[in-house]
């Protein structure tokens, strides 16, 4: 009735198959189309969501008024956990950038549910410390790594969150543009395209259209961790 992605979210860790079904049964699903806005930042947060397919882009915009991106959610991952914290507003906003299917639970379903059993609220907050942590580690390269430590290890990332293996190495199946990959790492286009186009050259990526193809993670793993751009 429910689709695998849904059953395996790290979200209903610790649930049995009873209590998952109940969460299920009190969400609907909706889809999106390439451009839609699922929430803004600073508006009160009023659904907790699960994305089923698809991905999203989070972006944060900072007091200049530019919008930064700061992850991507793909399926099975969860996104508006403040939800779980009562009245709040949501510290970033999220866009669709595939079609996507999304499963919403408004505030008030959340907390009845919340009610009965604590254990999703424990994993709601293992997710948001999880993506803290992610976002120090980001800070710690922005300020100490040089750019292609820095592209490597948003490349690395992307590959373990979605990644798929393919014969002769890792296909990135998110579409990024070079502008994006350039936020992501906190450097400029022209730096990303000529790094890109090196690491091509060597054979440690392939570019196929907008998809990245990352033939030699071992080889990321090493410029990721060498003082040489």
């Amino acid at each position: 009735m429910y689709s695998s992605v849904l059953l395996r979210s790290r979200v209903f860790d610790g649930l049995s198959d009873r209590e998952r079904e109940r969460w299920l049964a009190r969400g609907t699903s909706s889809s999106l189309k390439r451009g839609d806005t699922l929430a803004r930042q600073g508006e009160r947060a009023r659904h907790f969501y699960v994305v089923e397919s698809g991905f999203l882009k989070i972006l944060q915009l900072t007091a200049e008024g530019t919008e930064v991106i700061v992850r991507f959610i793909s399926p099975g991952e969860p996104f508006g956990g403040v939800v779980a914290l009562g009245d709040s507003a949501y510290p970033v906003s999220a866009v669709v950038v595939q079609p996507s299917v999304v499963r919403a639970w408004t505030r008030e379903a959340v907390g009845e549910l919340l009610r009965e059993n604590q254990q999703v609220r424990v994993n709601i907050m293992r997710e948001m410390a999880t993506h803290m942590t992610d976002a120090l580690t980001r800070v710690r390269e922005l300020t100490t790594a040089r750019v292609g430590q820095r592209l490597a290890h948003t490349l690395l990332r992307l590959t373990r969150q979605c990644g798929q293996a393919i014969e002769g190495g890792m296909l990135i199946t998110q579409p990024l543009t070079r502008q994006e990959l350039a936020d992501l790492t906190g450097t400029t286009l022209y730096t990303v395209s000529r790094t890109l186009a090196k690491w091509e050259s060597l054979g440690l990526i392939e570019s196929r259209k907008r998809l990245l193809f990352v033939r030699s993670a071992r080889r990321l793993e090493e410029v990721a961790g060498s003082e040489e751009d």
